[in-house]
Parts: C-alpha cells; structure tokens; sequence
C-alpha cells in the first residue's frame, strides 16, 4: 500500500540523496478478490475483481509508457507485486 510507498521514498532521500520534492509515491489500484473488501462500505479501494492478464500488463505498459515519456530519467520502483505479475 501506499505507507509502504512512502517509506521507501524517505529511504531513497535519506540514504541514496533523492531531492524529497522529486519524488511521488504511486499506488495502482487494480481491483481485489477479497469478498470482505468489496462487501466493505468503507472500503477505499476498486471495487471490482482484480484485473489479471494482458489487461493488467495493458495497464501496466500504459503507465510505464506515460511517466518515462513525461520524464525519460525517471526511476520506477515497483513493490507488493503478486508473484504471477512479478515473474511474468
């Protein structure tokens, strides 16, 4: 989730010397199979099944396209991938 975003964005300040105003943590939201979160009123997320194959790829290859287009020297960190998006 996005705490897990932001922590590692203070360690890329702190450590690796990333100028703090350079630096934005992304959360993609591509749905949940998790009944009890779609069934949750207060539930934040997408409220639909997760998006899984070509399409999650899709949409993947759409926002990689789009921030290196926008800045070509910009580094993605990519983190809580399910195992059959992070091998794929």
């Amino acid at each position: 989730g996005l705490p897990i975003s932001v922590g590692k964005l203070d360690l890329y300040v702190a450590a690796a010397g990333f100028h703090p105003e350079k630096v934005l943590p992304i959360v993609i939201d591509v749905g949940t199979d998790n009944e009890e979160l779609l069934a949750d009123p207060s539930y934040m997320g997408l409220r639909q099944k997760r998006v899984r194959g070509d399409r999650y790829f899709a949409i993947m290859d759409e926002f990689v396209r789009a921030v290196t287009g926008r800045w070509p020297q910009a580094v993605l960190q990519f983190e809580d991938f399910q195992t059959d998006a992070a091998f794929a």
